[in-house]
């Protein structure tokens, strides 16, 4: 059995967090993507290896649920990268 390790990016939804994305995915990484509009973005599209999740993760409520997936749907959190912007 392979373990593939998990990382959660947030600012996921284009520029620089949908490429850091990508980079994870092709080096064979579990992401969990977030952003604010996770699910709508023009780079990324859900599979296998990729879970995307609408929120601010400025919002407790937003970090829980990001949190609770990695962990249901791919056993770990290995890392994290904090990409979101604030404005």
């Amino acid at each position: 059995m392979q373990f593939n390790k998990t990382v959660i990016v947030t600012g996921a939804s284009q520029g620089i967090g949908a490429g850091i994305v990508q980079a994870f995915l092709a080096r064979g990484y579990n992401v969990v993507g977030t952003a604010r509009s996770a699910t709508k973005s023009k780079e990324l599209s859900a599979s296998d290896h990729l879970a995307l999740i609408d929120g601010d993760i400025g919002q407790f409520e937003t970090a829980q649920k990001v949190a609770q997936l990695a962990i249901k749907r791919f056993g770990s959190i290995d890392a994290v990268v904090a990409n979101a912007g604030i404005f």
